[in-house]
């Protein structure tokens, strides 16, 4: 089988990456603004949590989230006609074993031991990979075992709203699309004038009903223009 019936990407990424790698300090993927753990650690905002999403070739077993902190951003540029690029982040995973190196508390907050490390050497994920968390230390833990638990926050993606499933958007809706609303009679006994003069309606129906009329049975009412004033 020739090389031919192979797409021109497959190709270029079975050949290997260059040697030379171009490392980054912070990455924007899928609304996560990444930075590295040297870079972030002295910011306001602690842009340097990653978590990874557990897979498990085992129906019966499922492997768990895996936390840990970004170190190193790494670019690999593949040479070849379609110029393939791959950014790949470089962790160091916390423990990810559950009573271990984590804990759901009873509000469903994941806490992280942040003293304990994975054992095995893992350290690659794609950039695609990661979601963002946040490590926020317990206030008040006077006890040494209990400082070393920290709840990981989960960050949401700029640019993404999230909506419960439970909402009706029909129930802001009317019934009756019909433009045409009846409503009740308004009653109105006494007009005020932008000048501050208030005048009686019933006032204005007697002058309507006793006015004069011209010769046509017409009111007889004078129209100027408010220009010529």
């Amino acid at each position: 089988m020739s090389d031919n019936s192979y797409p021109e990407w497959l190709q270029t990424l079975v050949h290997g990456p260059m040697t030379k790698v171009t490392s980054w300090p912070m990455y924007f993927c899928r609304g996560f603004i990444f930075h590295t753990y040297d870079h972030g650690k002295d910011k306001r905002n602690a842009n340097y949590g990653v978590r990874v999403k557990g897979t498990s070739s085992s129906s019966s077993s499922e492997e768990h989230d895996f936390y840990g902190v970004l170190r190193e951003i790494l670019e690999l540029d593949y040479p070849g006609p379609v110029h393939l690029k791959l950014v790949v982040f470089k962790c160091d995973w916390y423990d990810s074993t559950i009573g271990g190196g984590v804990r759901i508390n009873k509000s469903g907050v994941v806490d992280v031991n942040v003293a304990k490390r994975y054992g095995k050497y893992d350290p690659f994920i794609l950039a695609s990979q990661a979601d963002q968390v946040c490590y926020v230390p317990y206030p008040r833990m006077t006890q040494k075992k209990d400082q070393q638990w920290n709840a990981a926050i989960v960050i949401q993606p700029r640019g993404k709203v999230l909506l419960s499933s439970d909402l009706d958007f029909t129930a802001m809706q009317h019934e009756n699309d019909d433009p045409i609303v009846s409503v009740d009679p308004l009653e109105v006994e006494t007009l005020t004038y932008p000048h501050g003069q208030a005048e009686n309606l019933d006032d204005i129906e007697e002058e309507e009903e006793f006015g004069s009329y011209d010769e046509d049975g017409n009111p007889d009412i004078e129209l100027t223009d408010s220009k010529d004033e």
